[in-house]
């Protein structure tokens, strides 16, 4: 096959080769960057597959809320526990 279109640009003219060299060029330029593409766009698919979710399948969102609720409440059950020490309100001044 190359052997064949060797053949066939050394029987065009100097201008017919030169302008299908260029073409040639082009077409593989463009078959790059689709390549290219199609790989960056693989990559994003892979990552948000990845990063989306926790081993335990919840988003990253849902296991930060689950995560600050438990804080709040093992701070509330601390507080109760506590709350026979004293106030945490401000005391107004007579």
């Amino acid at each position: 096959d190359e052997e064949a279109q060797k053949l066939a640009k050394t029987m065009m003219s100097k201008k017919a080769s030169r302008l299908y060299g260029r073409m040639q060029h082009g077409i593989s330029k463009k078959r790059d960057l689709v390549e290219e593409l199609q790989r960056k766009r693989k990559n994003i698919e892979v990552d948000k597959n990845k990063k989306g979710k926790t081993p335990d399948g919840k988003t990253m969102l849902k296991a930060k809320v689950e995560r600050l609720k438990n804080e709040r409440r093992s701070i509330e059950k601390d507080y109760e526990k506590s709350a026979s020490a004293g106030s945490m309100k401000k005391r107004r001044r007579k």
